[in-house]
């Protein structure tokens, strides 16, 4: 048989184990959010801050499973910072977002799957981490987002602005400081470059 169309069907294969297995992760992980949301739910009631909390965590747990079995290419346009961002970045505090995770630990938790090691020769690494980090914030942004526009118009008030605040510190906040550490990355790639 030749080489070529073996290749060729195992590629095949390949891709259709990977589709098939982020579909698994998407749509089982999709109704396991779903579950602990309503549980939560129905144990502390959809207009509290316990709610609002568990819906945002296991989004994160979801969105985590879905991004690191998909593994997205995230090469769009929409991931290269502008030069102009950096101003609005430091205008809206997204440094002092990132002192505040520096106070609070943060860095400790998440040190584990650091891949940055101090070198140039990592800073690629990073810029891959910052994308994935950015891109699973803001579908979890934009899926709370929807849930609170739900909540607000069925006259849920407080479930909303539970669910918003949550958004702005734990999404919008990120989705700024990840931009802004790909600034910078951005700017040494480009010193580095002939």
């Amino acid at each position: 048989m030749d080489h070529r169309v073996v290749n060729a069907r195992d590629r095949r294969v390949a891709a259709t184990v990977w589709r098939v297995r982020t579909a698994a992760v998407v749509v089982v992980g999709g109704f396991a959010v779903v579950g602990m949301a309503w549980a939560a739910g129905n144990a502390f009631g959809y207009r509290t801050l316990i709610f609002a909390w568990t819906l945002h965590f296991v989004l994160m747990a979801w969105i985590s499973g879905v991004v690191d079995t998909a593994k997205p290419g995230l090469r769009g346009r929409w991931f290269w910072v502008r030069e102009w961002e950096s101003s609005v970045h430091r205008r809206l505090g997204a440094w002092w977002y990132m002192r505040f995770l520096h106070l609070v630990g943060w860095e400790r938790l998440t040190r584990r799957g650091a891949v940055f090691t101090g070198t140039r020769a990592s800073l690629a690494a990073l810029d891959r981490q910052t994308r994935q980090s950015e891109f699973s914030h803001l579908i979890i942004a934009v899926l709370v987002t929807t849930v609170s526009a739900v909540a607000a118009l069925a006259g849920a008030w407080d479930a909303a602005v539970w669910l918003s605040g949550l958004t702005l510190v734990l999404h919008v906040y990120p989705i700024l400081l990840q931009r802004a550490l790909r600034a910078r990355i951005q700017r040494l790639q480009a010193r580095r470059a002939p």
